[in-house]
């Protein structure tokens, strides 16, 4: 590919827009390669920059990986507090909690990636930055949490949305398994290891928010 139609973005407006353009062609990369398949390179390439441009705007890969899982994060915040208007039982959260998430299958994957991968490669900035950005939403998910559920504490809310951050890490990649293990579980000895996504969240996060309920109904 040639670059002779590049130019240097100079004004704050430009320099936003080359950003917004590098977070698109990410997506791109990712809708046709997955993560693996996400490389400075295929980004540059689609972008029509050079890839020594792209660390003007993001320090790495996992840098722009981090940016994505955030938006996707903000975007079920953003229908949580449009469907939550009224209180619910645990079960109607925890279905509600449960669909939001596994329509979301490129925020479950970069969620699973979290800890083990995309925090190792990016600098202490980043990850406050992100980390910051993160609390936020959290705390923004458990007033919407406490609307629908009012017997929770405000730190009771935070508690339950950062666990379905631990449920949904732990969960994409069991439920997603590798084609060997795909070949594997359809024999029927180790059949009880095949697990859907969607319902086994519901599982988890029905279960926690019941077992809430009951200690508080207990200390009453």
């Amino acid at each position: 590919m040639t670059y002779q139609n590049f130019q240097r973005a100079r004004s704050a407006a430009a320099k936003a827009q080359r950003h917004e353009d590098l977070i698109q062609a990410a997506t791109g990369v990712l809708e046709q390669d997955g993560v693996d398949g996400l490389t400075l390179q295929a980004i540059a390439s689609r972008a029509g920059v050079v890839k020594s441009n792209i660390y003007r705007y993001f320090e790495t890969r996992e840098a722009i990986l981090v940016e994505l899982l955030l938006r996707d994060f903000v975007e079920v915040i953003e229908e949580l507090e449009k469907q939550v208007t009224k209180e619910m039982t645990p079960a109607a959260m925890a279905q509600l909690l449960a669909d939001l998430f596994a329509s979301r299958k490129r925020l479950c994957e970069l969620m699973s990636q979290i800890a083990p991968t995309l925090e190792k490669n990016v600098s202490i900035e980043c990850v406050r930055h992100f980390k910051r950005a993160l609390l936020a939403e959290a705390e923004r998910a458990s007033v919407v949490l406490q609307r629908g559920l009012p017997w929770l504490r405000g730190e009771e809310a935070m508690a339950v949305f950062l666990s379905i951050h631990v449920f949904v890490a732990g969960l994409w990649p069991i439920t997603n398994p590798s084609p060997i293990l795909v070949t594997l579980y359809n024999e029927q000895e180790f059949a009880p290891f095949r697990q859907e996504f969607a319902p086994a969240l519901f599982g988890l996060i029905t279960a926690h928010l019941l077992g809430l309920e009951s200690v508080k109904e207990l200390s009453a």
